[in-house]
């Protein structure tokens, strides 16, 4: 049996989407004739974000888990400020950041370069020489983000000759939070030549997009291109199998999963939402944020009018987040606004094509998320300054609602089947080492 080692923070039960990536991953191999080894930090000295405990039941038994203590400054922080003040993904829980949050930020972004999880590394290099000395293991793979943990697999080749491959599976220093971090311009360079660093050096580099490689290559023209692959984040076809029955409702339910912060800008949806509802009156609405719902957002959707069909559910398990799409009319994606905004792929995107409703995409044209909702005949994107547009397609939708009691859709199929964890395992195990 082949061997492999996943190097990861985000494991069970950390909640998030960055967890299901490689439990996903991971569990197929396992069934795939790899003897599979995770090595991810102890959850009693972690600090995660979001924690998810029904997902450690997702854990295929055959793999083999170990963990390791680390040393991180969050823990004095929430020590001094209460677990409260730990930021969420994006900072999507700092609606108006106070004067010690700003300056927690400039902490974190010039005194622990590449991020605040870098601790980890001596515990877990240590680990991993000893498993992979015992296992005999060859293949390593880092999952970043924390990209500090690139650094683990960049020490395990250089003293063992393993071959590494780091994960990209967000942006390092493109992020979209990443100026929101104060970096001082020396320690940008120095973050820029951290990041160029792994571009060069690992034997593969994995991430999520096409404009995600572009971004990539552009770091150094040392990189070769084809040491570059991209492996979607896609969907776990298991949880949507059962979907053989077209769903009726008696609402117009329109749903939105994950972290939606300020800078992520959804006010042409909130007008023309309510601009439909007032053409509608007869129509019993709803409007449900599962997940992380800035302040700020939330305010604007009740002075619109809007505050009798919200429902702000909070952080749901991954499991409740999925029914939520399948119950739902329309689902709303909505892209940060960022420099990068046209490369933002949200990794819901693919569990929203799965679903088979129809998607309100709001971001640039020429995004990638519009390209795959496009291609796979999955719903419609407007920009922020297409308020009448917007409206005008939200109407639409209603209307055929009213008449068939549903906006089930049949997609691209033989597409979205390609954006399965299945085929992109495939993917995945024809670039694996021999």
């Amino acid at each position: 049996m082949k061997k492999l080692l996943i190097i990861t923070y985000y494991w069970p039960p950390s909640g998030g989407a960055a967890v299901q990536r490689w439990l996903s991953f991971a569990n197929k191999l396992a069934d795939k004739n790899y003897t599979v080894y995770v090595l991810t930090v102890d959850e009693n000295y972690a600090t995660y974000q979001l924690r998810d405990e029904s997902l450690l039941k997702q854990v295929n038994p055959s793999i083999e888990v170990y963990t390791t203590k680390t040393s991180e400054p969050f823990k004095a922080f929430t020590f001094l400020f209460g677990k409260k003040s730990m930021p969420m993904p994006a900072f999507s829980n700092e609606t108006n950041a106070s004067f010690i949050k700003k300056a927690s930020r400039f902490i974190r972004g010039n005194f622990f370069i590449p991020d605040p999880r870098k601790g980890w590394k001596r515990f877990a290099v240590k680990k991993a020489v000893a498993l992979i000395q015992k296992e005999n293991i060859h293949c390593v793979i880092t999952a970043g983000p924390p990209h500090s943990t690139h650094f683990i697999g960049k020490e395990l080749k250089e003293s063992l000759d393993i071959y590494w491959i780091a994960d990209f599976h967000d942006l390092w220093t493109d992020v979209i939070y990443y100026d929101m971090l104060y970096h001082l311009p020396i320690i940008k360079r120095l973050d820029k030549k951290l990041e160029r660093t792994i571009l060069e050096t690992a034997d593969l580099i994995f991430t999520v997009g096409d404009k995600y490689k572009e971004k990539l290559l552009s770091k150094s023209n040392k990189i070769i291109p084809d040491n570059i692959k991209i492996l979607r984040i896609g969907y776990e076809e298991i949880f949507f199998d059962h979907q053989t029955a077209v769903t009726l409702q008696d609402q117009f339910i329109i749903t939105y999963t994950g972290t939606i912060a300020n800078f992520y800008q959804p006010q042409v949806f909130i007008t023309a939402l309510k601009g439909v509802t007032d053409k509608f009156p007869e129509v019993s609405f709803r409007l449900r944020f599962a997940g992380i719902l800035s302040g700020d957002i939330k305010e604007a959707i009740i002075n619109a009018g809007l505050n009798s069909i919200l429902d702000d559910l909070g952080y749901l398990s991954h499991h409740e987040s999925i029914l939520l799409l399948e119950n739902s009319t329309v689902l709303l994606l909505v892209s940060p606004v960022t420099k990068n905004e046209e490369m933002v792929i949200p990794g819901k995107i693919y569990e929203y094509l799965a679903a088979r409703k129809p998607i309100i995409n709001i971001t640039k044209q020429g995004s990638e998320t519009a390209s795959l909702i496009t291609n796979c005949q999955a719903g419609k994107t407007f920009e922020r300054n297409q308020q009448r547009e917007l409206e005008n397609y939200l109407t639409a939708l209603v209307e055929q609602w009213k008449v068939k009691g549903t906006l089930d859709i049949k997609n691209n199929e033989q597409l979205i089947i390609e954006y399965s964890r299945d085929a992109i395992t495939e993917q995945l195990i024809k670039t694996l080492p021999n």
